[in-house]
């Protein structure tokens, strides 16, 4: 599994020209149809000034966010399926509530202003949604982003490269909310954190009021998103607590620290996510083994296939293949490679089969160019 926050090499096309950094990346993400969403590092830093996101307006705001791209900066008005929004969920029926909750929620972010000076900026993520009536899965919703987010976008410089399959896959929204803090500085030199308790509760959009003793909040946010990212992300993420000199000495901040999996346990997480959700809960407390024995091979111990790509079982192939492939044909490519390894595939399988694969597809496009 390759880490999901890998910065990715920008090759600027013509019409991606003269547009900020995420924009740029979020070009690269749609030529490449990858699976991941560039997020403005300053929406990923902002706090809550009133509300806060649900995990499922989290979500759907990504998703609207894929689906505008490096376009996301501009005057216009973008379309998104039923279908496409509504992810795994088979029902329309939280469509309305989740765009009513962007239309209202209230966030600060960081920002400039035209004079180049920092600033705060306060703004709602959306300025407008349109939600036909039918119930069909591919009806759509026409949706515009307020204009602070979108001059937001047109000058962000910095990114979060987050993983789609982990986002649908993680399910608080705490969890959400961190994850994408990883996925924003996981490629640092420093990937330490440190902020005061109060600023991570605002930060993750703890409400008011809520888990207002710390063991509560390290219980029921800290402790439950560690579970899950550590799970399901290609990184984990721990914490020291800073105490004051008071008296019972209360915590006073906290210092999160991100760090990247080891291959052996990249390679589990990647089993994790293929694996249904149902179980994955007690697999991830501990209360049980194993949900049932998987019908084929685990993808460690599977071959490079030998047929057409557009059949092959394993879905690592196929990924990297999107990612490194460079929109080159799958079969020619994978034909290539063949030739190239000979006899080395009968028993080339795993971390190291991977590894090979992608280290081809990169060579190849370093030789030929994109198509």
């Amino acid at each position: 599994m390759k880490p999901d926050s890998d910065i990715v090499e920008i090759e600027v096309s013509p019409e991606a020209d003269g547009l900020s950094r995420t924009l740029r990346v979020a070009d690269v993400i749609r030529r490449r149809d990858l699976d991941f969403v560039s997020k403005p590092g300053e929406l990923v830093e902002s706090e809550f000034e009133t509300g806060s996101l649900s995990a499922a307006g989290r979500k759907a705001f990504a998703l609207m966010l894929r689906k505008a791209g490096p376009d996301a900066g501009e005057d216009r008005n973008f379309t998104i399926t039923k279908k496409e929004l509504r992810g795994s969920h088979k029902g329309n029926e939280r469509i309305q509530p989740v765009m009513d909750e962007l239309l209202r929620v209230i966030v600060r972010i960081r920002t400039t202003t035209k004079k180049g000076k920092p600033a705060i900026m306060s703004q709602s993520l959306l300025s407008s949604c349109v939600e036909e009536i039918s119930e069909d899965g591919m009806s759509v919703v026409e949706y515009e982003f307020s204009e602070a987010f979108k001059r937001v976008m047109q000058r962000s410089d910095y990114y979060a490269r987050v993983n789609l399959g982990v986002m649908l896959a993680l399910q608080s929204r705490y969890s959400l909310t961190l994850y994408d803090l990883g996925c924003l500085i996981i490629n640092r030199q420093n990937r330490v954190v440190k902020m005061e308790v109060e600023e991570l509760r605002r930060r993750l959009g703890v409400p008011e009021g809520s888990f207002k003793n710390f063991a509560e909040f390290r219980r029921d946010v800290l402790a439950k998103s560690k579970l899950e990212i550590d799970q399901l992300a290609d990184f984990t993420v721990e914490w020291d607590e800073i105490r004051g000199s008071g008296r019972g000495r209360p915590v006073e901040a906290v210092k999160l620290t991100f760090s990247p999996k080891d291959p052996v346990d990249q390679e589990e997480t990647a089993k994790e996510l293929d694996r249904p959700k149902v179980g994955r809960r007690a697999r991830r407390d501990g209360t049980v083994e194993t949900v049932a024995p998987p019908p084929v091979p685990l993808p460690s111990a599977r071959p490079f296939p030998s047929g057409s790509l557009n059949f092959c079982p394993d879905q690592r192939i196929i990924t990297i293949f999107r990612d490194f492939g460079g929109g080159w044909d799958k079969d020619m490519i994978a034909d290539a490679y063949r030739q190239k390894m000979g006899a080395k595939l009968e028993t080339l399988t795993g971390a190291a089969l991977y590894k090979s694969w992608e280290g081809f597809c990169k060579s190849w496009v370093a030789m030929r160019g994109t198509p």
